[in-house]
């Protein structure tokens, strides 16, 4: 669980929505720190192709939690909300914790204070799991539980290897932080550009390359790897696809990601859903004030 008696600024929604741009702005505005919370740019190997945060952008406002840990270690909503509250009690008393992400799930896991245990991982088991396909891992869920899940989640290896691993995972929780719960809000043909452009982007600044060296090093083999802008490499390596077709394959695949975010966030009936600065600059300074 997490103490911490002062507020905290969450600026979540989907990917590439433009959170980072709006948090490293509200950062200097309230003299804040911000704090991944983003299942992937945790991860250090992994940067064009989670778009984490430039060395520019780190270097503008203190940033934590990013690219912190290998793919080769095992890593779990347990093991951020530890790290998270160790973030949070260094802090000086003036700065304000700014939660930055997509990972809805880590950000409850903050705000709403979850109760979670210390999980043993078996290591020979994940991998066994690993190396099993999408119909295989299928077989050993229960299929009440399987059918619960959306078409997208229903095929998500690391979904499914987590789920036979974990089971239903605790959501019970503590005392809730005093927050401001911000969604960035495109409107959805907006955002399906944006991410097209992004993806573009990537290549251009070596996502081909990135993924190559991750191949080199033979780390393709870890669960993490096991994401969208790495996963679609897989066939283009085996030369089974054109550089194009993995294109519009993490395009697609980023765009139905982008609506299972949306969908998580819209259970939040208190959350502000506004992409407008001004708003949130003046709705974070009066949680701070009255606070």
């Amino acid at each position: 669980m997490v103490t911490f008696s002062r507020p905290i600024i969450v600026i979540a929604g989907s990917t590439a929505s433009g959170k980072s741009n709006i948090a490293i702005k509200l950062a200097k505005d309230i003299n804040g720190v911000i704090i991944n919370a983003d299942s992937r740019q945790i991860y250090k190997e992994l940067s064009i192709g989670t778009a984490r945060p430039s060395l520019k952008e780190t270097n503008e406002v203190p940033h934590f939690l990013y690219g912190h840990i290998s793919v080769k270690e095992n890593y779990s909503i347990y093991k951020y909300q530890k790290d998270v509250q160790k973030v949070l009690e260094s802090l000086l008393v003036n700065q304000t914790p700014i939660l930055v992400g997509g990972t809805g799930l880590y950000i409850d896991s903050i705000i709403f204070n979850y109760s979670l245990k210390k999980e043993e991982i078996d290591t020979k088991r994940r991998k066994q799991l690993s190396n099993l396909s999408v119909k295989e891992l299928k077989e050993l869920i229960n299929p009440d539980i399987l059918n619960s899940l959306n078409e997208s989640d229903r095929d998500n290896p690391i979904r499914l290897i987590r789920l036979i691993e974990k089971g239903k995972k605790n959501e019970q929780r503590g005392k809730e932080l005093t927050h401001k719960y911000f969604v960035l809000d495109l409107p959805r043909d907006e955002l399906n550009k944006k991410i097209e452009e992004r993806v573009k982007r990537m290549i251009e600044e070596g996502l081909v390359e990135e993924n190559t060296e991750i191949r080199k090093e033979n780390l393709g083999k870890h669960l993490a790897l096991k994401t969208i802008g790495y996963q679609e490499f897989d066939e283009y390596f085996k030369g089974k696809k054109s550089l194009k077709e993995v294109e519009e394959e993490i395009i697609k695949n980023t765009c139905k990601y982008a609506k299972r975010q949306r969908t998580w966030f819209r259970k939040h009936k208190d959350a502000l859903w506004s992409s407008n600065y001004n708003l949130i600059l003046e709705e974070s300074v009066k949680l701070i004030k009255t606070s």
